[in-house]
């Protein structure tokens, strides 16, 4: 029972680790204009960028919702509401990471897109 209870123990750290924990906030971005996402049905606009919620959505839900929660209420990861980060702080973390977030979680036109959708939410 003691060896079950210190593996469990274990495992329990190592599964938190990976998610992260830190609180520490992102560095600043550069100030660079948001590239266009080409709009489609359904897209929304926001701070020049156009992005597609529901393509978002499906990408928080499939990368990020584990760390920050499924209301983006933050968890293991900070919050990501109430304007909490800017577009440009969003792709610079999702780029190059943070704290014990890895860097190109999300990459490319999908990381826009989602730091577009997070920006606003």
């Amino acid at each position: 029972m003691k060896k079950f209870l210190i593996a469990l123990t274990g495992a329990s750290i190592l599964v938190l680790g990976a998610c992260g924990g830190g609180a520490e906030e992102p560095a600043p971005a550069e100030e660079t204009p948001a590239e266009e996402v080409p709009a489609e049905e359904g897209a929304e606009e926001t701070a020049g960028a156009t992005y597609d919620a529901q393509e978002a959505e499906a990408t928080y839900q499939a990368k990020c919702m584990s760390c920050h929660g499924g209301n983006l209420e933050g968890g293991v990861g900070p919050k990501l509401t109430d304007g909490a980060y800017t577009y440009d702080e969003i792709v610079h973390v999702l780029a190059e990471g943070a704290g014990p977030m890895q860097p190109n979680i999300v990459e490319g036109a999908e990381a826009e897109n989602l730091a577009a959708w997070l920006a606003e939410q």
